[in-house]
């Protein structure tokens, strides 16, 4: 018996440990271990008012900051019995798809990008393929200064609020932004076409997936919780009938089934449910893939982010659009605080996120629950890397490693997140 351990995983965020068991060339066990500890979001916002717990629970994630915000004011006004103008929702949209070309434009080109062109990291690339990593930051900084626009600045937003916005875009900042993600869409179809261009291994997850589902758009604000395989569709505040989190011996994060299998939320499940209702240009781009469907092998989740980095690009341009066109208001509605629990739901990045609170008469929360993308993916990675190592446990130790490390780092995880 011979124990292969990857310390500290690299090109992911947060720390993590790749734990292979051998037998000769026979993988008898591999998983990931998750050794941050415990940062205790969830009894941190106990105790506070209802108006404290987004900005509180958005520094769970300093990239999918904007979807913890946004996720608990949705909680919090669902426990007040709020309805918010349907601007607050385009605005709170926008928020949420600043942080997917911040995250996706990261993921692909630093993270994911230097393994299928044979390089230990991004920086290489900056001398021997400057373009692409120009088109990268640009990416991101679109990003960023959506997020900025709307939110108040890059990172955990300070203009949502229980009810609405305290400060929105003119209409002249609008319209700018809307002509510059017209002209990145070019880039996202490019980065669509490089990452399809890459080899990827033939492989197919026995997992179920899981994301948000609306019949009228791509859900990543609204819609209920679907089941691709099991064809189930289920208002996300049932959430804790569908999702089972369990304690496991060997990470600090929990892991996550429904109805008692592992399952994956993220780029390539939301594809897989909502890929009818991507925007032209990204439904050209998933229908031209080398592949022919993007299916279930988790390799491809990398393509169906870039895939999304094109959906957002167009349809924050209409976003912006009709901002501009319909008028309305952001500013916050009027509502009486009062007892009661609440459930909200987005599509962060890297998948479904959701939140719960229940608060008292005075408005102060008296416990919350919150489910982290990473957190659900987690019992779906250590099956698939089960059923995917002795596929290639011939190869030469480097390289066993490396396919391993693919895969790991084809879920996007965030390991801080996932031990909020």
């Amino acid at each position: 018996m011979s124990i292969i351990t990857v310390e500290h995983v690299a090109r992911i965020e947060g720390h993590g440990t790749i734990h292979v068991e051998l037998e000769g060339s026979t993988v008898k066990d591999v998983h990931m271990e998750i050794i941050e500890p415990a940062r205790f979001f969830e009894p941190m916002v106990v105790g506070r008012r209802f108006d404290e717990v987004s900005l509180v629970t958005s520094r769970i994630c300093g990239i999918c900051s904007p979807n913890h915000a946004v996720t608990s004011l949705k909680a919090i006004e669902d426990a007040l019995g709020i309805q918010v103008s349907e601007r607050t929702k385009l605005l709170r949209k926008l928020l949420v798809y600043g942080s997917y070309l911040q995250n996706h434009a990261t993921h692909l080109y630093i993270f994911s990008a230097p393994d299928f062109l044979g390089l230990p990291s991004v920086f290489p690339l900056a001398e021997t393929h400057p373009d692409v990593l120009e088109r990268a930051l640009k990416i991101k900084k679109a990003g960023n200064e959506l997020c900025t626009l709307v939110g108040g600045r890059p990172v955990h937003p300070v203009t949502a609020v229980v009810g609405g916005f305290t400060h929105e875009p003119g209409a002249d900042e609008l319209e700018a932004f809307r002509d510059r993600l017209l002209a990145l869409v070019d880039d996202a179809v490019v980065t669509a076409q490089l990452f399809d261009s890459f080899d990827v291994p033939e492989f197919a997850s026995s997992c179920e997936m899981l994301a948000l589902a609306d019949t009228e758009e791509y859900a990543v604000y609204d819609g209920n919780t679907a089941a691709l395989e099991a064809g189930w569709n289920r208002p996300v505040q049932e959430y804790r009938a569908f999702i089972d989190e369990q304690v496991v011996g060997h990470s600090n994060a929990k892991h996550s089934t429904s109805d008692g299998r592992s399952f994956m939320t993220g780029a390539i499940a939301r594809v897989n449910l909502s890929g009818k209702q991507l925007m032209p240009r990204a439904a050209e781009a998933l229908a031209s893939l080398s592949t022919g469907a993007v299916g279930k092998n988790t390799f491809l989740n990398n393509v169906c982010q870039a895939i999304e980095l094109i959906d957002a690009c167009e349809r924050c341009a209409v976003y912006c659009d009709r901002l501009v066109a319909e008028g309305g208001t952001s500013t916050p509605v009027k509502y009486e605080v009062r007892a009661g629990f609440g459930v909200g739901a987005t599509e962060a990045p890297r998948g479904t996120v959701y939140h719960s609170y229940t608060l008292d008469d005075d408005g102060f929360v008296l416990s919350g629950d919150i489910i982290t993308p990473t957190a659900q993916n987690l019992g779906n990675l250590d099956a698939d890397m089960r059923a995917f190592a002795p596929t290639v446990a011939g190869l030469p130790h480097d390289e066993f490693i490396l396919q391993v490390e693919e895969l790991v780092r084809a879920y996007d995880l965030c390991l801080s997140c996932s031990v909020h």
